[in-house]
């Protein structure tokens, strides 16, 4: 039976603020383990399961919300663990399809594929919570992840390798466009948590995801409580900064990666420069929080402030498997490990400012702090940013590649160029 629209829960904010960053508890333990169970027994099968869980648990949701809040808390917590190898498995399974001069562009689809969900969600929750209750939205989420499993096991490979119907010139192209790192060399762990360029990468990391948390968590709480901004009846306008998130990603993943390939300019400095992205959305979150009971102007903000970050996808994110080669999944892994934790700190850190305090002052505070993170992440990319690959990533006998060797991959990868 449909939930009534009615059916709510009196939970105080810092309650809310567990519940809302529970999803984070539990991708934050997954992340490390998502990219070794890729590695050994590919993106498929790891993919493949973690969203039949997390949909058949996603059905379970409202049963475990009228259960109680920890039964949801519990819940939410292992939908988030099974979610959390989702991006290490991604970004191991493109270490192996996308060529680097292709690999910004496939990023952006993937991320681009996140945000039309969000995206759609909130464009069609507001109706069906409206006329069947909140619920339903539930349902129809997890069995469309049912559906998209179904999909998956018939289309999906692990690499061009045991792809039964990709044709021979394609394959070669492929993989004599891939940076070279051997299938079964054991996972550098120590190097890998020693690498200075990777904590870099990680601390960037950490920054866009902080903002990307606060718009997706915690602006909506704001719009609510402090805007009267009723996203349950304006659900198609209050989805409108993903779209404009959805439309950055696709456009800048046009222009970087040719821009990349084809200008004068150092790979490292381009990718800087998307990262100052992160100084725009800074100033937008602090913006927001000084447009007092103005919702329009709240959403154009907002709006500005995705096509920004929309740039670090293809901008920003390819310095992993860049720098990090076929070890990218491990390397991203540890990296959203620690990333993930700002889906659970943001959300509490709202919870316990704004706690019998839901004035613009105390959201201007949380808006401040957000703007602090992201600026210190272009700064560090300013400074220390580096997508050359790391030593230890690269096979050590790759050097020693006869001439012959090179003057073959040049020649199928010319070959196929023209057959395309």
């Amino acid at each position: 039976m449909a939930c009534s629209q009615n059916d709510k829960f009196s939970w105080d904010p810092v309650t809310q603020g567990r519940i809302i960053g529970a999803y984070s508890y539990g991708a934050v333990f997954s992340q490390v383990p998502g990219g070794f169970l890729e590695a050994r027994f590919g993106g498929k099968k790891v993919l493949g399961l973690s969203m039949m869980l997390a949909s058949v648990l996603t059905l379970l949701t409202p049963a475990a919300a009228f259960a109680g809040e920890w039964w949801l808390f519990a819940v939410r917590v292992v939908v988030g663990f099974a979610q959390g190898v989702v991006y290490p498995s991604t970004f191991g399974v493109l270490s192996r399809w996308a060529p680097p001069s292709e690999r910004g562009r496939l990023l952006a689809i993937v991320f681009v594929g996140e945000t039309l969900g969000v995206f759609v969600g909130f464009s069609l929750t507001a109706k069906l919570i409206t006329k069947f209750g909140w619920a339903v939205t539930l349902y129809i989420t997890g069995v469309a992840g049912l559906a998209f499993c179904c999909v998956w096991c018939l289309l999906a490979f692990d690499s061009p390798a045991v792809h039964p119907r990709i044709s021979e010139t394609e394959k070669k192209y492929i993989e004599c466009n891939l940076e070279r790192t051997t299938k079964d060399r054991k996972i550098p762990w120590c190097k890998l948590f020693s690498s200075p360029h990777l904590w870099v990468l990680i601390y960037i990391h950490c920054a866009d995801g902080w903002d990307f948390f606060m718009m997706l968590t915690c602006l909506p709480l704001y719009m609510d409580t402090i805007l009267n901004f009723n996203i349950d009846t304006n659900g198609a306008l209050s989805a409108m900064p993903y779209l404009a998130l959805m439309a950055s990603r696709i456009l800048s993943s046009l222009i970087i990666d040719p821009v990349i390939e084809r200008s004068g300019f150092k790979k490292v400095n381009i990718r800087k420069s998307c990262i100052l992205a992160l100084v725009g959305v800074a100033a937008c979150l602090v913006a927001v929080g000084h447009v007092r009971c103005d919702s329009t102007a709240a959403i154009a903000i907002l709006c500005l402030a995705t096509i920004m970050q929309g740039v670090m996808a293809p901008g920003f994110y390819p310095s992993f498997a860049e720098l990090t080669l076929g070890f990218s999944g491990v390397a991203f892994g540890i990296s959203n490990t620690i990333a993930n934790c700002g889906g659970f700190i943001a959300p509490l850190m709202v919870g316990i400012l704004t706690d019998e305090n839901q004035t613009v002052e105390a959201w201007q505070k949380v808006f401040y702090i957000s703007a602090a993170i992201s600026v210190s992440g272009s700064v560090m990319a300013l400074a220390f940013l580096r997508t050359d690959p790391v030593s230890w990533a690269q096979d050590p006998d790759e050097d020693d590649l006869s001439q012959s060797a090179v003057e073959m991959d040049k020649m199928v990868v010319d070959n196929y160029v023209t057959s395309v």
